[in-house]
């Protein structure tokens, strides 16, 4: 066992164990009980909604009886019920019976079923003091036994989301109180140890053992610089005494290290999962709308903007913001630092939530929405480049999937608690509890991430990764003169690429904002699911990429299948989508958000390292940052059209054709991509040791 594991790996696990299982212990509890409770609870409820509706509408019966009207013949006494009943669902029936118990006026919703399936509420009609007849307000048990089972649901997935954010807290408070200073105390103590004195990255304010550590190092380096500056005194002075002092000086340097570390520090590197909380809160301030952002937008007055662009155009202004800033909030990161880039990024992401909940005005959430498009693209820059200053080549893999768990941790816990809170206190309420999220943010942010610009890293903007053959420098001077193509004529010309990204990387984001973000709420809302259920519905996506995303990243990897399983990816998302054309149900959304999970699950983990391998020509002249960057800009373009196409096809053909023809879409862009890509050649030349790991 070594030192690290008795320190703190193996104490740490047991801390986990026992922390996890006496929470998930304490939550099954409370859930339990609720549970137990749901029913009783509803029964209640669902009675005084009955009689307070009876109340309301027999004393408006009474005013009619008082004018001399007799029961018997009272005018439009159906049509009214009927107006009620459709401003209450949970009402099965209205109707009034004369003292003997026959029926005189009845809604619709009273012919058939047996009386034991309804709770009846009586409440007696009276005039001038006496009873004339009975109001009969009636809730059918089988609404009351689904209303149970929301409930149950909504327990069920309060326990898991619960549980999932608790443990990405606990994650988090460990990592910066206790495993980070261990590890960089004993990576500080193993190095002096070793002989190696070389300076390193400051610690965190603080941290007092370690800091002791750093200057000890510091005032060893300092005396070891001062020996050299003597020496060098030393011989111009007394080259007698300089050369008895210049084997002291060759011993000093052949036995330890001195001077500045190059590259990433390992005793930083562990605080790469500090970003892993910030960015779940981004994310998880975002997603909170997801459920119900289309239809809240059809629901406010759009004055002269079409129909089908309605619902869709709040959904695009997001999008469009997160791709036009994109670019330059990565250069802005870099050069103003992290964490005043990420604080910027949630005071923005806060900004534009509040003002949503604000300010109910459709022009206002078009604008509003692009303003938080503009702040998730900075906060998204600055964690992706705060683990890129924290990682190195030999766990930057590792960093990125820390990086992309996180994103899809909130990807399963926002939808449903937004839908929950949506169901319970109105949507408004549920923006600004994600602009007090983002607030959150922002604060933990001042209070861990290092102020100023990153030291000693690359820029996150342009990732360089090595040239796979000669560089600029060593082609000699005749290579130098000749005048290079640009980057994007050479592109245009590589069939693969253009395949990769027009034939699956854009229909990939086409197809989760087009039909996921937009598609789904309103098609479930259309089939009567509440926002709960909604919410519900799309965190299938969510498990479905943290469960699935690393096994088929790791089977890309070991059987190099990058090109069939994007392909494959397609075509499944493809099937799954097709069959709402026959008739949309909650089923068929359910299937078809499942296999959007798993095909971009299969596909987007091996488009990145597709796009290395396809472009190695092109990237030992620019490099692949460009590249990807390119890549990812048509990607964020596609999404960002997604939206406003489904939107175009719902309002011309129906929620559920539209979901068809996005099915068919994905079919036929991903049997193109494969003809194309298997015409143009496969063969890449083996692994490509500079291309980035499939984790994202």
């Amino acid at each position: 066992m070594t030192l690290e594991d008795r320190l703190y790996t193996r104490p740490v696990r047991r801390l986990f164990v026992f922390v996890l299982a006496l929470l998930l212990t304490v939550q099954l509890a409370l859930s339990l009980y609720a549970w137990s409770l749901s029913e009783r609870a509803l029964l209640p409820e669902f009675g005084r909604k009955a009689q307070t509706t009876g109340m309301a509408l027999s004393a408006q019966l009474a005013r009619a009886l008082e004018h001399g009207i007799p029961l018997q013949r009272l005018e439009g006494v159906a049509e009214y019920f009927g107006d009620v009943l459709k401003q209450n669902r949970d009402l099965a029936y209205l109707r009034i019976t004369d003292n003997s118990g026959a029926v005189l006026y009845g809604s619709a919703q009273a012919e058939g079923g047996a009386p034991e399936h309804f709770l009846d509420t009586a409440l007696p009609l009276l005039h001038q003091g006496r009873a004339v007849g009975q109001l009969h307000v009636g809730v059918d048990r089988s609404y009351i036994a689904a209303r149970v089972r929301e409930l149950r649901y909504d327990i069920a997935i309060v326990l898991i989301t619960s549980l999932l954010i608790a443990f990405e807290i606990l994650w988090f408070v460990v990592t910066l109180t206790f495993t980070a200073p261990m590890r960089q105390i004993l990576a500080l103590m193993t190095s002096m140890a070793a002989g190696d004195f070389r300076q390193r990255a400051a610690p965190q304010e603080g941290a007092g053992i370690a800091a002791r550590l750093h200057a000890l190092s510091e005032r060893i380096n300092q005396v070891f610089a001062e020996l050299v500056h003597g020496a060098a005194a030393l011989r111009i002075a007394s080259p007698r005494k300089a050369a008895l002092a210049e084997p002291l000086l060759q011993r000093l340097r052949h036995s330890y290290r001195f001077g500045s570390a190059d590259g990433a520090d390992a005793a930083q590197q562990p605080r790469i999962v500090l970003v892993r909380v910030l960015s779940f809160l981004f994310m998880f301030a975002e997603m909170l709308s997801r459920p119900f952002l289309p239809v809240y937008a059809a629901s406010l007055p759009s004055g002269a903007v079409a129909r089908a662009l309605q619902a869709s155009l709040p959904v695009t202004s997001f999008l469009l913001g997160v791709a036009l800033a994109m670019p330059f909030a990565g250069r802005w990161s870099d050069r103003l630092g992290r964490r005043s880039s990420y604080v910027a990024g949630a005071l923005t992401v806060m900004a534009g939530l509040a003002l949503t909940g604000l300010v109910p005005q459709y022009y206002a959430l078009v604008a509003a929405r692009a303003f938080t498009g503009i702040g998730y693209a900075i906060m998204f820059m600055a964690c992706q480049g705060y683990v890129f200053d924290n990682t190195d080549s030999s766990n930057r893999g590792k960093g990125m999937a820390l990086f992309v768990g996180a994103i899809m941790v909130a990807e399963i816990c926002a939808p449903a608690v937004g839908g929950i809170l949506a169901d319970r206190v109105g949507y408004r309420a549920v923006f600004l509890v994600g602009a007090g999220v983002a607030l959150l943010a922002a604060v933990i942010a001042t209070a861990v991430l290092r102020k100023g610009p990153p030291s000693g890293s690359v820029p996150a903007a342009a990732q360089p990764v090595p040239p796979a053959g000669p560089t600029a420098a060593g082609t000699g001077a005749a290579a130098a003169a000749v005048p290079r193509e640009p980057l994007l004529a050479r592109l245009a010309r590589n069939k693969r690429f253009l395949a990769l990204s027009i034939l699956s990387g854009v229909p990939a984001k086409f197809l989760y904002s087009g039909f996921l973000i937009f598609l789904v709420p309103l098609l479930l809302s259309g089939l009567g699911l509440s926002k709960s259920e909604i919410g519900r519905y799309t965190m299938l996506y969510g498990l479905s990429c943290l469960a699935l995303a690393p096994l088929f990243a790791h089977l890309a990897d070991r059987y190099h299948a990058y090109a069939p399983l994007v392909a494959a990816g397609g075509l499944l998302t493809g099937l799954g989508l097709l069959p709402a054309g026959w008739g949309a149900s909650g089923e068929l959304v359910l299937l078809g958000i499942g296999a959007l999970g798993v095909g971009q699950s299969m596909s987007i983990s091996a488009q990145l390292v597709l796009v290395a391998r396809v472009t190695r020509e092109e990237a030992r002249d620019a490099g692949t940052g460009p590249i990807v960057g390119l890549f990812r800009l048509l990607e964020r373009l596609g999404a960002a059209a997604g939206p406003i196409a489904a939107g175009m096809l719902a309002a011309r053909y129906g929620a559920a054709q539209a979901m068809a023809m996005l099915g068919g879409f994905a079919l036929a862009a991903s049997l193109l991509f494969a003809v194309v890509f298997a015409a143009a050649g496969t063969r890449t030349g083996g692994p490509n040791p500079d291309a980035p790991k499939a984790v994202a």
